[in-house]
């Protein structure tokens, strides 16, 4: 069966589902989802510094995951009869009063770390209106995830021991790096079902960043091969969208896509020649 996670305030007893859809944990977990925009909206105004976890309806006090012995915890200081995730449909339900959809830092102020949203690897390509996007994993919301590994749609690859480990932690977010926590320290594990990375590469660093970039290029070449003929792609127009890229991706990715443009003008040269 399909487990079904909700964000939640356990500060403030509230809620913010007006946007959930798919509510399996990686159907939802990516960049630039609306439901996970609302949640890092609300964690940079109205939930900043506030405890947001994001549980699972199989969750429960010492089932055997990361998150077992946290989840016992809320339960016990709180009462709690059923689940965690039962519990919260008494919270109150509110909404953000403007989103950001540009927020790429998250800060847990217990721990005194960092993450930069958009240092994950690409999962997929997309196109549409001439332009190639990529989806990514949203670590914020992997990191505070709670019941992991219990059933359907859950999180079973790179790092999967890492999920939930900020879960219960005090966060706040941002479009732009913060001074008062400029001496935090970043995280930067990879959370990856897509490119099927070396299980030896862990983390995003000036070690692993080269081999990431290179596996992500051959994802875009395989992209391009199989679909430029389905959706009739105008090569000399389609670009790459920089959203949720880094420089150096961005860079990269222009570099594949000019060679390829080349590579075909090459060859359809050559059969005019014959």
């Amino acid at each position: 069966m399909g487990q079904y996670y909700k964000f939640i305030n356990l500060d403030k007893k509230e809620i913010c589902d007006r946007s959930k859809g798919f509510l399996k944990l990686t159907e939802h977990s990516y960049i630039g989802n609306e439901y996970c925009n609302d949640i890092l909206t609300l964690l940079s105004n109205e939930w900043k510094g506030d405890r947001v976890i994001h549980v699972g309806d199989y969750a429960e006090g010492n089932d055997g995951t990361t998150t077992g012995k946290l989840i016992d915890k809320i339960e016990r200081e709180n009462e709690v009869k059923t689940t965690v995730y039962d519990w919260s449909r008494s919270f109150e339900e509110i909404e953000p009063n403007k989103v950001n959809d540009k927020i790429r830092y998250v800060y847990n102020l217990d721990k005194k770390m960092f993450i930069d949203l958009i240092k994950q690897p690409i999962q997929w390509c997309c196109y549409n209106d001439n332009k190639i996007s990529f989806a990514k994993f949203n670590a914020f919301a992997l990191l505070t995830g709670c019941g992991n590994e219990q059933g359907g749609g859950d999180y079973f690859y790179h790092n999967k021991k890492k999920i939930g480990l900020w879960a219960g932690d005090k966060l706040v977010s941002s479009e732009t790096p913060l001074k008062e926590y400029e001496n935090f320290t970043e995280q930067k594990y990879i959370f990856d079902e897509g490119l099927l990375l070396s299980r030896r590469i862990k983390s995003i660093n000036d070690k692993t960043e080269k081999q990431v970039l290179n596996l992500e290029g051959v994802m875009l070449k395989h992209f391009l091969n199989k679909y430029k003929d389905y959706y009739n792609m105008d090569l000399s127009k389609v670009k790459i969208s920089k959203n949720r890229l880094t420089e150096n991706e961005y860079k990269h990715f222009n570099t594949i896509l000019n060679k390829y443009r080349n590579k075909l003008y090459n060859k359809e040269k050559m059969n005019l020649e014959r």
